[in-house]
């Protein structure tokens, strides 16, 4: 679209239509697409497009406008890693009064409380309480083994949570021999655990904002049947969903791949309604990102079963995003978009970026999501084998502010723990106006 011909049904209509057309365009480009092709498609000379080019990039930057101090006091004596070492996922709750939050490790929710200064602006999080999945599941090998939680999200009443669904390589062990660090690299590790697909009713506790878990409960409205915990079913070896996606022509070479690897690793979940949106950090092929869209219906027991997404009976739908290279890290719905934090696939430093699917909800089949709906909109900061940013979620600060995003880290720099030792600093970035 030429930048003349939009029509400017208010200046803020006007402004929010150009950046889209110069994002497209400078995607495009990325693609490698000739900038002056790009340029006569806008209606301007190169050295316009140029322009646009820099104002965008200087746009894109995110900005840092606070930090969150995440205080986890409620945590395992016994455990390998320190709970704000391993945060892997977030959600928060009536307007960021409540917090939860998924961890590498172990097979646990933890759940915090917003600390609000004068003002009422959030300057924290703190009354920690941690709740033992165990207590809702049914896992294949009991409550030690870690489930690897690395995606959250709320609708009806519930929440929802997704563990990774991996295998992983062991890594050789410092100091070893060789021989032995060689043969470890060999070894390939199924955890049932981690094929975790499920939902928890949540219920009013005793703080506004800041619900329970409950193994069941009343329905929203009161009717029947009532709320229960359940998950798709799991085994040993596999779940109704890995087992389906072991079949599927595009991902079933990767569900035997370690997710460092470019193996299968779902790190987001996000539901609204009957539709639950699954983020795979890998595999990306060819550059392309893969999003699952799934449904379920739940049986008496709480148990979620998968149901068919079109005419054709189809379990599960594919989406194909070109989100420059990287995977999924984080997604979120925002209105009917989708919202994603990407990063690199494998275990390495690199870009961090926040993007915007425009109209995801719109989709009804398995799609290759054309660039122009897939908007760049910041540029993460990232760090050099610390700060990888893993879980994100849209919190307002203060009553009546508009959300921001708020990013959590694994592997914290040293200067993010704080002094007490007793968690970490969550950043807040500003979004852009009209994103």
């Amino acid at each position: 679209m030429a930048l003349d011909d939009i029509a400017p049904a208010s200046p803020a209509a006007a402004e929010f239509a150009r950046r889209k057309a110069v994002a497209a365009a400078l995607r495009d480009v990325d693609a490698g697409e000739d900038p002056n092709v790009a340029a006569a498609a806008l209606g301007v000379d190169r050295e316009t497009f140029n322009a646009l080019a820099r104002e965008a990039a200087e746009a894109r930057k995110a900005r840092l406008t606070a930090a969150l101090p995440l205080r986890f006091h409620d945590a395992p004596e016994d455990a390998e890693k320190e709970i704000h070492q391993d945060l892997s996922a977030l959600i928060s709750t009536g307007d960021g009064e409540g917090l939860w939050i998924g961890a590498d490790e172990g097979a646990a929710l933890e759940r915090l409380s917003a600390e609000r200064g004068d003002d009422g602006r959030i300057i924290g999080y703190g009354g920690h309480k941690r709740f033992h999945l165990n207590d809702f599941f049914d896992f294949p090998n009991g409550e030690d083994e870690e489930a690897d939680v690395e995606g959250l999200s709320i609708a009806d009443g519930y929440l929802w949570v997704v563990g990774s669904h991996s295998l992983k390589r062991r890594k050789p062990k410092r100091g070893q021999e060789p021989d032995e660090a060689l043969a470890r690299l060999t070894e390939v590790v199924r955890e049932a655990n981690r094929f975790l697909l499920g939902r928890i009713p949540l219920v009013a506790g005793d703080r506004p904002g800041v619900p329970e878990l409950a193994r069941k409960a009343p329905a929203l409205d009161g009717s029947s049947p009532k709320r229960k915990a359940g998950c798709v079913a799991m085994g040993r070896k596999h779940s109704a969903l890995s087992r389906l996606l072991a079949k599927d022509v595009h991902l079933g070479p990767f569900m035997r791949t370690p997710s460092k690897d470019n193996g299968l690793d779902i790190e987001g979940v996000a539901v609204r309604g009957e539709r639950v949106f699954l983020g795979l950090r890998g595999p990306v092929l060819r550059g392309w990102a893969v999003v699952l869209e799934l449904r379920f219906e739940a049986k008496r027991s709480g148990a979620l079963k998968l149901q068919p997404v079109d005419e054709d009976g189809a379990l599960y739908a594919k989406h194909f995003l070109d989100l420059d290279g990287l995977g999924v890290r984080s997604l979120m719905l925002d209105g009917q978009d989708a919202v994603l934090l990407a990063g690199p696939t494998m275990d390495l430093d690199g870009p961090v970026r926040l993007y915007r699917w425009r109209g995801a909800l719109a989709s009804q089949e398995s799609s290759i999501v054309p660039r122009a709906q897939v908007e760049r909109v910041l540029d993460m900061p990232f760090g050099e084998g610390v700060d990888h940013a893993e879980g994100a979620t849209l919190i307002p600060l203060k009553p009546g502010d508009p959300p921001a995003l708020v990013v959590a880290y694994d592997t914290p720099a040293a200067d993010r723990v704080l002094i007490d030792g007793d968690g970490a600093l969550a950043d807040v970035f500003e979004l852009p106006e009209h994103w």
